[in-house]
Protein backbone atom coordinates (compact mmCIF):
# COMPACT_ATOMS: atom_id res chain seq x y z
CA UNK A 1 0.00 0.00 0.00
CA UNK A 2 1.39 3.28 -0.95
CA UNK A 3 1.33 6.35 1.49
CA UNK A 4 0.86 9.94 0.81
CA UNK A 5 1.90 12.10 3.91
CA UNK A 6 0.24 15.76 3.06
CA UNK A 7 2.07 18.39 5.54
CA UNK A 8 1.06 22.34 5.02
CA UNK A 9 3.87 24.67 5.68
CA UNK A 10 4.12 25.64 9.34
CA UNK A 11 2.88 29.30 10.49
CA UNK A 12 4.90 31.99 8.21
CA UNK A 13 5.58 35.76 8.74
CA UNK A 14 3.05 37.82 6.84
CA UNK A 15 3.13 38.93 3.69
CA UNK A 16 4.43 42.58 3.46
CA UNK A 17 2.20 44.87 0.88
CA UNK A 18 3.81 44.47 -2.60
CA UNK A 19 6.70 41.79 -0.52
CA UNK A 20 7.80 38.58 -2.58
CA UNK A 21 5.29 36.17 -1.35
CA UNK A 22 7.83 33.54 -1.89
CA UNK A 23 10.45 34.31 0.91
CA UNK A 24 8.15 34.67 3.49
CA UNK A 25 10.30 32.81 6.29
CA UNK A 26 8.43 30.81 9.13
CA UNK A 27 7.82 32.54 12.55
CA UNK A 28 8.69 31.49 16.35
CA UNK A 29 5.39 29.84 16.41
CA UNK A 30 5.71 28.10 13.26
CA UNK A 31 9.52 26.27 13.82
CA UNK A 32 7.71 25.23 17.21
CA UNK A 33 4.99 23.86 15.54
CA UNK A 34 7.88 22.16 13.32
CA UNK A 35 10.00 20.83 16.24
CA UNK A 36 6.38 19.27 17.80
CA UNK A 37 5.41 17.63 14.00
CA UNK A 38 9.08 15.89 13.77
CA UNK A 39 8.16 14.83 17.70
CA UNK A 40 4.94 12.97 16.52
CA UNK A 41 5.97 11.65 13.16
CA UNK A 42 8.10 8.63 14.20
CA UNK A 43 4.94 7.51 15.86
CA UNK A 44 3.03 7.90 13.05
CA UNK A 45 4.87 4.62 11.70
CA UNK A 46 3.89 0.97 12.00
CA UNK A 47 3.06 -2.03 10.50
CA UNK A 48 2.27 -2.17 6.95
CA UNK A 49 2.62 2.31 6.91
CA UNK A 50 6.81 3.26 6.78
CA UNK A 51 7.72 7.23 6.93
CA UNK A 52 8.17 8.49 3.87
CA UNK A 53 11.72 8.14 1.91
CA UNK A 54 10.73 11.22 -0.78
CA UNK A 55 9.80 14.30 0.11
CA UNK A 56 8.88 16.98 -2.64
CA UNK A 57 8.57 20.01 -1.58
CA UNK A 58 7.77 23.73 -2.71
CA UNK A 59 10.48 25.96 -2.95
CA UNK A 60 8.68 28.66 -0.92
CA UNK A 61 11.09 30.03 1.90
CA UNK A 62 8.54 28.79 4.49
CA UNK A 63 8.09 25.05 2.95
CA UNK A 64 11.50 24.72 2.81
CA UNK A 65 11.69 25.69 6.74
CA UNK A 66 9.14 23.20 7.74
CA UNK A 67 10.58 20.33 5.44
CA UNK A 68 14.15 21.14 7.29
CA UNK A 69 12.08 21.00 10.61
CA UNK A 70 10.75 17.30 10.01
CA UNK A 71 13.67 16.25 8.29
CA UNK A 72 15.40 14.46 10.68
CA UNK A 73 12.36 13.17 11.89
CA UNK A 74 11.92 10.81 9.20
CA UNK A 75 15.16 8.58 9.11
CA UNK A 76 18.46 8.71 7.26
CA UNK A 77 18.51 8.43 3.39
CA UNK A 78 15.55 10.66 2.46
CA UNK A 79 15.71 12.24 -0.71
CA UNK A 80 14.52 15.72 -0.91
CA UNK A 81 13.57 17.60 -4.03
CA UNK A 82 12.49 21.10 -4.68
CA UNK A 83 9.70 21.83 -7.21
CA UNK A 84 9.34 25.78 -8.25
CA UNK A 85 5.85 24.06 -9.87
CA UNK A 86 4.83 23.07 -6.43
CA UNK A 87 4.63 26.72 -5.17
CA UNK A 88 1.66 27.26 -7.07
CA UNK A 89 0.45 24.31 -8.35
CA UNK A 90 -3.53 23.58 -7.95
CA UNK A 91 -4.45 19.74 -6.58
CA UNK A 92 -4.67 18.34 -9.87
CA UNK A 93 -1.09 19.59 -10.79
CA UNK A 94 -0.23 17.91 -7.68
CA UNK A 95 -1.56 15.19 -8.12
CA UNK A 96 0.20 14.67 -11.91
CA UNK A 97 2.98 15.08 -10.03
CA UNK A 98 2.69 12.00 -7.38
CA UNK A 99 1.61 10.06 -10.22
CA UNK A 100 5.56 10.42 -11.56
CA UNK A 101 6.95 9.11 -8.31
CA UNK A 102 8.76 5.68 -8.83
CA UNK A 103 7.23 2.88 -7.57
CA UNK A 104 10.11 1.91 -4.86
CA UNK A 105 8.22 4.64 -2.99
CA UNK A 106 6.07 3.18 -0.22
CA UNK A 107 5.46 6.70 0.94
CA UNK A 108 5.87 10.17 -0.11
CA UNK A 109 5.64 13.37 1.94
CA UNK A 110 4.61 16.83 -0.31
CA UNK A 111 5.08 19.96 1.64
CA UNK A 112 3.42 22.75 0.45
CA UNK A 113 0.64 24.76 0.44
CA UNK A 114 -3.39 25.62 1.41
CA UNK A 115 -5.79 25.67 -0.57
CA UNK A 116 -3.48 23.67 -2.64
CA UNK A 117 -2.78 20.96 -0.09
CA UNK A 118 -6.11 20.62 1.45
CA UNK A 119 -7.90 20.21 -2.11
CA UNK A 120 -5.56 17.61 -3.00
CA UNK A 121 -6.53 15.58 0.70
CA UNK A 122 -10.14 16.30 -0.18
CA UNK A 123 -9.78 14.80 -3.53
CA UNK A 124 -7.80 11.67 -2.87
CA UNK A 125 -10.50 10.69 -0.04
CA UNK A 126 -13.60 11.91 -1.74
CA UNK A 127 -15.10 8.04 -1.00
CA UNK A 128 -13.78 8.47 2.57
CA UNK A 129 -16.66 9.50 4.54
CA UNK A 130 -15.50 9.73 8.00
CA UNK A 131 -12.00 10.91 6.28
CA UNK A 132 -13.65 13.65 4.53
CA UNK A 133 -15.87 14.80 7.99
CA UNK A 134 -12.22 15.58 9.49
CA UNK A 135 -10.94 17.51 6.67
CA UNK A 136 -14.37 19.51 6.83
CA UNK A 137 -12.87 21.49 9.91
CA UNK A 138 -9.94 23.16 7.80
CA UNK A 139 -6.24 22.31 7.08
CA UNK A 140 -4.49 24.47 9.54
CA UNK A 141 -0.53 25.57 9.14
CA UNK A 142 1.02 22.74 10.02
CA UNK A 143 -1.30 19.85 9.49
CA UNK A 144 -0.09 17.02 8.57
CA UNK A 145 -2.82 13.99 6.60
CA UNK A 146 -1.73 10.53 6.23
CA UNK A 147 -3.74 8.69 3.54
CA UNK A 148 -3.90 5.05 2.91
CA UNK A 149 -3.61 4.95 -1.09
CA UNK A 150 -5.70 2.15 -2.82
CA UNK A 151 -3.75 2.57 -6.14
CA UNK A 152 -1.34 -0.22 -7.39
CA UNK A 153 1.26 2.16 -8.57
CA UNK A 154 1.93 6.10 -7.61
CA UNK A 155 1.17 6.27 -11.61
CA UNK A 156 -2.46 4.50 -11.42
CA UNK A 157 -3.43 7.47 -8.59
CA UNK A 158 -6.64 8.57 -8.73
CA UNK A 159 -9.28 11.16 -6.91
CA UNK A 160 -11.37 8.89 -4.89
CA UNK A 161 -8.45 6.09 -3.97
CA UNK A 162 -7.45 6.94 -0.47
CA UNK A 163 -8.21 6.57 2.95
CA UNK A 164 -7.31 9.58 5.78
CA UNK A 165 -5.56 7.26 7.95
CA UNK A 166 -3.99 10.40 10.13
CA UNK A 167 -4.79 13.68 10.62
CA UNK A 168 -2.46 15.31 13.01
CA UNK A 169 -2.64 19.25 14.04
CA UNK A 170 0.11 21.03 16.34
CA UNK A 171 -0.39 24.42 17.86
CA UNK A 172 3.06 25.38 18.25
CA UNK A 173 2.58 27.66 21.24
Amino acid sequence: MKHAWVLRHAKAEAGAPGGDDHERALTHRGRRQGAALADVLPSLAGPGRSLPGLVLCSTAVRARQTAAEVLGALGPGVVVEEERALYQADADEVLERLRLVDDDEAGVMIVGHNPTLHDLCLDLVAGDDAGLGRLSEGFPTAALAVIALDAPSWARLAPGSGRLAELVTVTGR
